[in-house]
């Protein structure tokens, strides 16, 4: 079920008087009330006026607005955590969080290609000492796996298929595993994972991107 309504129409974060103007009458109530709240309780600057809107919070630096019109296939991959985590997202309702990080991919063919690279312990092992470290070891990822020397990806080199088409085949493996119901998603991506591992093709793409990034 969805969980939040979020006031955007094709490439506008939409204010009230923008939902008043669409037709969203119920919308534009909606938004006037929590405008009104806003402007009452939010920092101000010496004149009294707001430091800022709440179509500018709401759209903080873009990060709602530069995601409209929504791509049909994106690569999605969590900016924390002890292990790299990527996946391809092809349903246009959903929106990307401050939690992810998220590109646009052409096909589905380069979007594999990117998982592939992007969740291979090749490329995890030669991120990690650019990695801060905390009590845990190492766990943000941020913008670091761009740091690696990865070639856009191209349909007429053979490795670049090959990738695709094992991220393919891992993806039909992942299928198969029974996840436990209720376990937290760590045991269930560790149940994945060692499939993976188990049928050969997490190595097949460690070695795949190992010659990748070697050039």
């Amino acid at each position: 079920a969805p969980l939040c309504v979020v006031p955007v129409r094709e490439r506008e974060v939409l204010t009230s008087r923008g939902a008043a103007e669409g037709g969203f009458r119920h919308l534009a109530a909606w938004l006037r009330d929590a405008e009104a709240k806003w402007s009452a309780h939010c920092a101000k600057r010496a004149d009294g006026t707001p430091r800022m809107t709440l179509v500018e919070q709401i759209d903080y630096m873009r990060k709602l607005s530069a995601q409209l019109p929504v791509a049909a296939t994106r690569v999605v991959y969590a900016k924390a955590g002890t292990l790299f985590a990527a996946t391809t997202l092809t349903d246009i309702r959903v929106l990307v969080d401050h939690m992810a990080y998220w590109a646009a991919a052409r096909s589905a063919a380069e979007a594999r290609y990117l998982c592939a690279v992007l969740n291979s312990d090749t490329a995890r092992l030669r991120i990690a000492p650019m990695q801060a470290k905390g009590q845990g070891g190492a766990r943000h990822f941020d913008n670091l796996i761009w740091e690696l020397r990865i070639p856009e990806y191209d349909r007429r080199e053979a490795l670049h298929r090959d990738l695709a088409a094992a991220a393919a085949a891992a993806e039909q493996v992942a299928a198969t595993v029974t996840l436990p119901e209720g376990a937290h998603f760590t045991r269930q991506r560790r149940a994945i994972r060692d499939a993976l591992i188990g049928n050969g093709i997490a190595a097949r793409i460690d070695a795949l991107v190992a010659r990748l990034l070697d050039g």
